[in-house]
């Protein structure tokens, strides 16, 4: 038996977005005004067994093993292949496990320019491993339904690169946090396997290989960056982590006491969301322009609650940016089911709530509530 390489990954919150902001067209048009306050967390579901300890919610496992094959294996899916021939690699529709090959793919384990060239995968492990032997590449997602608008997928995928380049000779340590080119280079290798498997969101969702709480902006294109010329904004973004003088560990537990993050069932496809921000961003529409001004204003707003530890205001403010530049952009980001059980908290709790917190890019799966 060989070692097993364990990689765990929190997943990603935003106390706001600035309007959908990451998108990666928007990024690289409007670069000073994308911005995201972004927060990696560790979850535990209420009431499950193991007492609510939070722990990292996707977890990767790597191996080698001893037979020729890659074998693929989701363990929450319940999905798994032993894969022996290159073009089943490629073919992500087959089965339910696209994220593993995309990240086989990204990771360079595969690299995307073998796809028809003729040589087996047999020939490809032997090179990586020895003759007669394979890899064994695992995920898990842990109590995490879809809809969570936390960007699993994304820091699923993250966490299976990582692992793979650790276990390649990719990374510096087998253990221990990445460095930030390291992190950087997985960050842009999850993009790419998002692009590989059709599905794909913005920078900000990969926000979980950088801890704790971070701003996120985005960079205009200079002399050394190959967007130079092309965009004005880079198409990776910088990553600034808070210190704990900028925000202190008791504003860091208030936040965490406070908010209560909840499914509401809804686990609609956000694409066609994000793709109607873009349109309304390119045809320049008024209301959308203005929606993204106030956008920008309230996340410098939030920011400097966020220093101040000012909990009950941050819930105020993330509600107004949800009722205000969010659906000013899009009103489709809420929807009755959402409206309901925000008035019923309300007059439920009264003065003890604070407000309405949206994960991510619609309302209504994942969702987050601050009380006193």
């Amino acid at each position: 038996l060989f070692p097993v390489l364990h990689e765990a990954t929190p997943v990603r919150m935003d106390l706001t977005h600035s309007g959908w902001s990451d998108i990666f067209f928007l990024g690289m048009d409007f670069p000073e005004g994308a911005r995201v306050l972004n927060i990696s967390i560790d979850l535990a579901v209420r009431g499950a067994d193991g007492g609510g300890k939070a722990k990292p919610p996707v977890e990767a496992y790597f191996r080698v093993i001893d037979e020729p094959v890659l074998r693929l294996v989701s363990v929450d899916l319940g999905a798994h292949a032993e894969i022996t021939a290159l073009a089943d690699v490629f073919d992500f529709a087959k089965d339910y496990l696209g994220l593993l090959k995309a990240a086989v793919i990204a990771a360079g384990i595969v690299p995307p320019s073998v796809e028809g060239a003729g040589q087996t995968l047999g020939e490809l492990l032997a090179r990586l491993v020895r003759p007669g032997y394979g890899i064994e590449l695992v995920s898990q997602v842990n109590g995490i339904p879809k809809g969570s608008r936390l960007a699993v997928s994304t820091n699923l995928l993250a966490s299976l690169i990582a692992a793979c380049m650790r276990a390649t000779g990719q990374a510096q340590s087998l253990t221990g946090q990445l460095s930030e080119e390291e992190r950087r280079v997985v960050a842009a290798r999850a993009i790419l396997g998002e692009w590989l498997g059709g599905s794909g969101g913005g920078w900000q969702d990969s926000g979980g290989v950088w801890p704790g709480m971070k701003l996120i902006q985005g960079v205009e294109a200079g002399a050394d960056d190959p967007e130079l010329g092309i965009s004005r904004g880079r198409l990776l973004p910088n990553h600034t982590i808070f210190s704990r003088d900028d925000v202190t560990p008791v504003t860091r537990e208030q936040l965490q006491a406070s908010l209560v993050l909840v499914h509401g069932g809804m686990a609609q496809d956000v694409g066609p969301i994000l793709e109607m921000v873009t349109e309304k961003y390119l045809l320049r529409s008024e209301a959308e322009w203005a929606g993204r001004q106030e956008a920008m204003r309230l996340f410098d707003q939030i920011t400097g609650l966020l220093r101040a530890g000012e909990t009950a205001d941050i819930g105020a403010a993330t509600e107004r940016n949800f009722r205000g530049p969010i659906q000013t952009i899009i009103p489709w980001a809420s929807n009755l089911y959402t409206e309901t059980l925000i008035e019923r908290a309300r007059a439920a709790f009264g003065d003890d709530f604070w407000g309405f917190w949206m994960l991510g890019g619609m309302a209504g799966g994942g969702m987050g509530f601050i009380f006193d």
